[in-house]
């Protein structure tokens, strides 16, 4: 039996997704060394749920999405769909975190680029034709 070959995703759109998901982390790490500087913002719990649980969970899919990039570029690109498939549900998956967390500025840029993650990835999956 042949293994399924999936239709082309354009590096621009592989590349968007990386950079968008790397963009997001990298901003929650900015804002979680934001909020855990200010005393009013250094005691809430949502700050500790993104110190401990949110943001280490997303270093971790960023360094996948990273590395499926990595992927990607050397000509394997099986592992940027899976990887942009689970990320389509990324704003589900942080329904229950506060974005607002370092306040609400920062929590409408974080919004900003937790969709631009989501639209990239189902850039991805658009390409490859994943429903």
């Amino acid at each position: 039996m042949m293994a399924e070959v999936l239709p082309a995703v354009p590096q621009m759109v592989a590349e968007r997704f990386a950079k968008a998901f790397a963009a997001f982390v990298d901003a929650v790490r900015a804002a979680i060394q934001e909020a855990a500087a200010n005393p009013a913002l250094n005691t809430s719990r949502s700050l500790l749920l993104w110190q401990t649980q949110d943001l280490p969970r997303l270093e971790k899919e960023n360094a996948e999405a990273q590395n499926a990039l990595a992927r990607y570029l050397i000509g394997e690109t099986q592992t940027i769909v899976s990887v942009a498939s689970e990320r389509r549900h990324l704003a589900r998956e942080l329904d229950g975190s506060d974005l607002n967390f370092a306040g609400p500025e920062r929590g409408k840029l974080l919004d900003q680029l937790e969709t631009a993650v989501v639209v990239a990835a189902y850039q991805v999956c658009a390409a490859a034709k994943v429903p």
